[in-house]
């Protein structure tokens, strides 16, 4: 089988559930009617006293480090984007395979709790992380920051090394008033949808190991998480395609009295046995899973570890015999090993060898690489793409940064913007731009977003980088999640395995 072979069985929506992404914040701050020069100011004052919401959205940050936080693209991040952590709430939702019509009525977030998760390299709490878990759950932020405090102190006392990062990732499971439940009618939208970005995504990987190899192998696909836009009137955009990212780490979240959070885990435990069995049907019961050298080596992203230790887990309870081996170390691995790729950076020197022992075909990798890199090229959504030496970038970047100093020349300089967009048919209020090493949320009618991508573009890492703008379909009116802020970005994660 090659990628695209009608041979290869096609994905299908697990009909069990997934977690829904949100934002933080509700979008009623920056959708108040407000031209580009009242939005300005409301930015700028927000920005110098940050609100309630804000301050909570990036704890335990305070002082100085908050400051600097909200002054930049981290002010829009809590409302125009769905990350993980304090800046985003997720929530369980569920799939019913009867159900001929689905109920889209608009729903509140009625209840959202903190949960503490400690680093992997955070191994010398004390007996603390029980309390601060404790602490967090109700939000109950200044015993929280109080607890971290004595942490450190702690810590320095015994001599310990400070790892550069936080002891502990906070995340914010949700619950809405009513149960967001999918029917027939929705979950075969969201399929035919999905199916066709699949197909661009498998077009575009057979050019890459094309390009790279002279030819292409099977796409060995297993399972993937598309994160899809499901709006009020029925419409579904499928934004990405993620091979795999992480789900099941949350299957072994502790949180004593957690009421939001075993909702969630109930639909992942679930998921993940079937995922469980489709590997072990396509790849055997030899497994070589491959993350990157700094999981491994630093004990970096708790997340992923968390994720492999799950995967781990369950695939030896399924019978299987399980390695784990970062990405640089597939040099030492057999001929005809059987490869797990999880979450690897192929801008990284580490994977050159895994590319080489795949172009040999000396090992066989489950998803082929060439995909997963292919998945972080292909959107359903409307993009412009301005690539590098390309005029048109640099016009677009010239115009992102300027800062005129009088209400006409915002008024101009926002005319120009959203000339360039409509010409490239980007009609959206609210963009995310993925640049080589990040992906930066923009408000259209904000001067001020703007100029943070501009910054952001120009970086080292970035400059000599493709810039994709992408066009969110989502507004305020058309949201089926809302809150005390307003209608809240979200996005639903489904589950596919072939």
């Amino acid at each position: 089988m090659r990628h695209g072979d009608a041979t290869e069985k096609p994905m299908k929506i697990l009909p069990i559930g997934g977690r829904v992404k949100a934002a933080s914040i509700g979008l009623d701050r920056f959708f108040a009617g407000q031209n580009g020069v009242e939005l300005d100011r409301a930015i700028t004052k927000l920005r110098r006293q940050p609100c309630e919401h804000l301050r909570r959205a990036f704890f335990p940050r305070t002082g100085n480090e908050l400051r600097h936080m909200t002054s930049g693209i981290g002010l829009y991040r809590p409302v125009l984007k769905t990350d993980q952590g304090m800046p985003g709430n997720f929530l369980p939702f569920s799939v019913d395979a009867a159900l001929e019509r689905t109920n889209l009525s608009i729903r509140s977030i009625s209840f959202e709790e903190g949960v503490a998760i400690s680093e992997a390299w955070n191994t010398y709490s004390n007996g603390m992380a029980r309390d601060i878990r404790a602490a967090f759950l109700p939000f109950d932020l200044g015993a929280t920051y109080e607890l971290l405090q004595q942490f450190e102190t702690r810590r320095a006392e015994h001599g310990r090394p400070d790892k550069g990062h936080r002891p502990f990732m906070f995340i914010r499971p949700a619950l809405p008033e009513r149960p967001i439940v999918f029917g027939k009618d929705i979950v075969a939208r969201v399929e035919h949808e999905v199916l066709r970005l699949l197909e661009r995504a498998t077009a575009r990987a057979y050019s890459l190991e094309v390009l790279q190899t002279g030819t292409t192998r099977p796409g060995n696909l297993l399972y993937v998480q598309p994160d899809v836009y499901v709006l009020a009137d029925g419409t579904v955009t499928v934004e990405k395609i993620n091979c795999p990212d992480v789900v099941f780490f949350l299957a072994g979240v502790e949180a004593e009295s957690s009421s939001a959070l075993p909702h969630v885990q109930m639909i992942v435990r679930q998921l993940g046995a079937k995922v469980v069995d489709t590997i072990i049907e396509k790849m055997g019961t030899k497994i070589t899973i491959v993350t990157r050298d700094a999981v491994i080596t630093q004990l970096e992203d708790v997340l992923e570890i968390r994720e492999i230790d799950f995967l781990r887990e369950a695939l030896t309870c399924a019978g299987a015999i399980v390695n784990v081996i970062p990405a640089s170390a597939v040099d030492s691995v057999e001929t005809g090993s059987r490869l797990l790729l999880l979450n690897l950076n192929y801008g990284a020197a580490e994977t050159t060898t895994l590319l080489r022992r795949h172009a040999a075909e000396e090992v066989e990798c489950f998803p082929n690489p060439y995909f997963q890199m292919a998945c972080d090229e292909v959107t359903g959504l409307q993009e412009l793409v301005l690539t590098t030496g390309d005029k048109h970038r640099e016009l677009f970047l010239e115009r992102a940064s300027s800062q005129p100093g009088t209400d006409v020349g915002i008024v101009e300089a926002l005319r120009l913007m959203d000339k360039g967009l409509r010409q490239g048919g980007i009609t959206g209020d609210i963009l995310h731009v993925v640049l080589e090493t990040e992906t930066v949320p923009v408000l259209r009618n904000a001067l001020h977003s703007w100029r943070q991508l501009a910054t952001r573009a120009k970086r080292p890492a970035n400059e000599h980088g493709v810039i994709r703008i992408r066009s969110i379909p989502a507004r305020p009116e058309n949201l089926i999640l809302t809150s005390s802020t307003g209608p809240r970005l979200h996005a639903f994660r489904f589950m596919c395995i072939t």
